[in-house]
């Protein structure tokens, strides 16, 4: 929770500092890119110990790793993305408000 914590105040002072029009759509976009490529990098190296010579046991314990890796890599990058849908919802919200 405090690294959500640390992300959405990060975020905040990001976009609220910006000297030009912060494009949330952009970053979310970046940000979602990024983590596909983490996932399929992560589907790539479990496939290749799955597909090795390894011990079984051994191979349980890579993957368990690898696994665990993953988890710890890609928990910022999903944090990023929930709060920027939540910046987005809210301009949105903003936009509409405006207008009507």
């Amino acid at each position: 929770m405090q690294n959500h914590q640390q992300v959405s105040s990060a975020l905040t002072r990001l976009i609220v500092g910006a000297e030009y029009p912060f494009d949330l759509s952009a970053l979310l976009q970046s940000t979602s890119r990024t983590l596909s490529n983490l996932d399929f990098e992560h589907q790539h190296e479990i496939q290749r110990v799955e597909h090795g010579r390894t011990d079984p046991v051994l191979k349980r314990q890579i993957i368990d790793s690898l696994e665990r890796r993953h988890r710890e890599r890609r928990q910022p990058y999903v944090a990023l993305i929930t709060e920027l849908q939540s910046h987005l919802s809210l301009a949105v919200s903003d936009d509409l408000r405006a207008v009507g």
